[in-house]
């Protein structure tokens, strides 16, 4: 294309084949120059975009595997078992007392209660039964409450030191292994061991904890009228 242009503009000039024939020489050379400057220019580009992807990604954490190395794992599991005892002893002593509320009301109504006396005892036994289900449900809420607030303690004090685990491989976002599920990921990513070797420096590690005593157990069933009591209703039955 170029050859023909220079042809058709010699013929225009006037100038000499000699003269005509050096100048679109120069003039290819310089096209010539354009098109590798060009190129290379392209090429540069496409390299530093290249590199540029490269930079940040995605680290994955075990951060089961780090809590299990620092000992959190089993001082979160002891601390909740003393806890859980700790909320069944009161619920053992609220049983007993509410249990004593209902002893007291059957003994008031005396030997032969009257149809208004027993139906007393049946709502009084409902209510102390109500209560005693709520304090058990608060017990449990409480337990709960108390294993996400250690929990995240645990992660928000871990956060950065995984971040900066993530930094030193060049990635700048950190997906836990255990949720949403890792599918597959290239070892490369993990920063598992870095992690938890950065938290034990930083004094995240802790002893292991003394064993509970053992464990208290939960309440069961309810507030329940005397034996006596259940006895006559089920022979007036």
């Amino acid at each position: 294309m170029h050859r023909n242009l220079c042809e058709e503009a010699m013929k225009r000039s006037g100038l000499s084949d000699r003269v005509w024939s050096r100048l679109c020489a120069f003039l290819n050379m310089r096209i010539l120059i354009m098109n590798k400057f060009v190129l290379a220019t392209l090429t540069t580009t496409l390299f530093l975009f290249s590199a540029g992807a490269q930079q940040g990604g995605v680290a994955v954490l075990d951060i089961d595997a780090v809590a299990r190395q620092l000992g959190v794992e089993e001082k979160v599991r002891v601390d909740l078992i003393g806890m859980q005892n700790q909320l069944n002893q009161e619920l053992q002593r609220t049983q007993s007392q509410l249990q004593n509320q209902m002893t007291g009301v059957e003994q008031s109504a005396g030997a032969n209660p009257t149809e208004e006396q027993r139906r007393q005892i049946l709502a009084t036994n409902q209510q102390l039964n109500a209560e005693f289900n709520r304090l058990k449900a608060q017990a449990q809420q409480t337990l709960a409450q108390e294993r996400v607030r250690l929990i995240n303690e645990f992660r928000i004090q871990l956060e950065p030191i995984a971040l900066k685990a993530a930094e030193e491989k060049g990635l700048d976002v950190v997906l836990m292994k255990v949720t949403p599920p890792v599918f597959t990921y290239a070892s490369s990513v993990d920063i598992t061991e870095a992690t938890a070797k950065m938290a034990e420096d930083a004094g995240m590690k802790v002893e292991s904890p003394a064993e509970p005593a053992a464990p208290v157990a939960t309440p069961t069933g309810g507030i329940e009228p005397s034996g006596g009591e259940k006895a006559k209703g089920k022979a007036k039955e």
